[in-house]
């Protein structure tokens, strides 16, 4: 089974960032979740409370920063090989 790129969390809210190749490009997709317990053991929800909602936004805009300097460092790596080639 294909295994997260990342999780996020912060209290009982979680963002899973997953990547795929498509078209020769990496892709992040982003899945929130909220963790609760049942009869002792810990199950992901898809569903949210109110009081879930700052945390959901922390956690999309911290998801959305990850992705931005991971393209970044990516763009940076792909510079330095066409320098590198260029020599």
């Amino acid at each position: 089974m294909k295994r997260p790129y990342l999780e996020l969390k912060d209290g009982m809210v979680k963002a899973t960032i997953w990547h795929e190749i498509r078209d020769g490009q990496k892709h992040f997709n982003i899945a929130f979740s909220r963790l609760f317990k049942d009869n002792d053991r810990w199950w992901d929800g898809a569903y949210f409370q109110r009081q879930d909602i700052p945390a959901l936004c922390r956690l999309a805009n911290d998801a959305d920063l990850w992705i931005r300097q991971q393209r970044q460092l990516e763009s940076v790596a792909e510079d330095e090989n066409e320098t590198e080639g260029a020599s």
